[in-house]
């Protein structure tokens, strides 16, 4: 795995915002369209494909138990309302699409995940476009998966044709519309209308959405129990959605709190996550770091930041010691002197694309910037 620079003459950065859905492409002063790309030995890409599709599966496994078990689920540090919505509801999987992503790093110990987000993961034109406009630069190396086509196909599956598809987003900030509308113009030139909302702008009757055939969802649940939109609803939808609500009880980063409890076998969890313990079963901080159970983006996360930074995270865990995790610290190993996240899109169990950032230290936050996969 090597990291090389597209040619300085080429037009790939003007084509990643206009072809790319990159609009925001500036985090404060930090680019987050990265002028290189990221090469990949085809076993690489077959091991962490191979691997993000067994995690899926057990990830799908614990979520069927936990959607039974109202008294684990809770301890996830969902509240006490949406675990009993979730573990009430009616799903049924093959009425909806269910994808996710999960983060690996390359460490001095091989191979390791983070976390998944099993939620509303983010990097779908960049886990779909990038990679396509990199490719005639590199002789020899390939795109490998394209999130956006395996996600269309789920969706002309499931949602019926010439309907109307509803994208729902936080509608303040043009990031999460650019994802949507990547999705949207996809399926639009199969017949169907587009209408980009917020979750409140969706009427309901009788647990089905009013003129709206389909649901994409790019909205945290964990909010909408705090917006004016009727969520109860959308956890008893009957209208086909990806992902449905019921992913919140994965979500979380406290989920291995609970695995000796849930009677799943999860060995390639347990061989990839790094230990992860309730922070009031710790004796000393050495070694972890702390991470909040529902952050984002690197959000909360105690690495590289300032002391003042590190006293409040601290703060905060120790007053709300529910609401956060301690994992084990692993050791990343850069590549060309860059940190790399790879994260690996599993949609209703099958490998869907790769989304990789990279950043000059540790932490890959909002600064990080996208970087195109391309396998020999």
């Amino acid at each position: 795995m090597k990291i090389q620079s597209v040619p300085s003459s080429s037009n790939y950065r003007m084509d990643v915002i206009f072809d790319g859905y990159k609009w925001d492409m500036q985090s404060g002063e930090q680019s987050t369209i990265c002028n290189q790309v990221l090469l990949m030995e085809r076993c690489e890409a077959l091991f962490l494909s191979e691997h993000a599709e067994k995690l899926f599966h057990e990830t799908i496994a614990m979520e069927r138990v936990l959607h039974k078990s109202p008294q684990l689920a809770v301890r996830l540090g969902i509240s006490q309302q949406m675990t009993d919505a979730l573990c009430n509801c009616k799903y049924d999987a093959e009425k909806h699409i269910r994808f996710m992503r999960f983060d690996f790093h390359p460490t001095t110990d091989g191979w390791r995940i983070s976390e998944v987000n099993s939620d509303v993961p983010a990097g779908w034109p960049e886990a779909s476009v990038l990679p396509a406009l990199a490719e005639k630069y590199f002789d020899g190396f390939k795109q490998y998966g394209c999130f956006g086509d395996a996600l269309k196909k789920k969706l002309l599956r499931l949602i019926p044709e010439g309907s109307t598809i509803a994208y729902l987003h936080d509608t303040h900030t043009v990031e999460d519309y650019q994802i949507l509308k990547y999705m949207g113009n996809l399926l639009e030139k199969y017949g169907y209308s587009s209408v980009y909302a917020s979750p409140e702008h969706i009427k309901w009757d009788e647990n089905k959405a009013v003129g709206i055939g389909g649901i994409v969802r790019y909205f945290p649940v964990e909010w909408m129990e705090f917006s004016p939109a009727d969520w109860k609803s959308f956890v008893n939808s009957e209208t086909p959605s990806c992902n449905h609500p019921i992913a919140l009880l994965t979500q979380s980063k406290r989920l291995p709190l609970v695995w000796d409890e849930l009677g799943v076998e999860i060995p390639a969890w347990r061989k990839l996550l790094p230990e992860t313990k309730c922070i009031t079963a710790l004796p000393s901080r050495g070694g972890r770091i702390l991470k909040p159970a529902f952050g984002r983006v690197g959000e909360g996360i105690n690495i590289c930041v300032t002391k003042q930074e590190e006293k409040e995270i601290y703060a905060a865990a120790k007053n709300e010691p529910t609401q956060w995790v301690a994992q084990k610290m692993f050791e990343s190993k850069p590549i060309d002197g860059l940190h790399i996240n790879v994260g690996v899109f599993v949609i209703d169990g099958e490998f869907a694309g790769f989304y990789a950032r990279v950043s000059k230290n540790p932490k890959i936050d909002e600064d990080a910037s996208e970087i195109p996969i391309l396998v020999r």
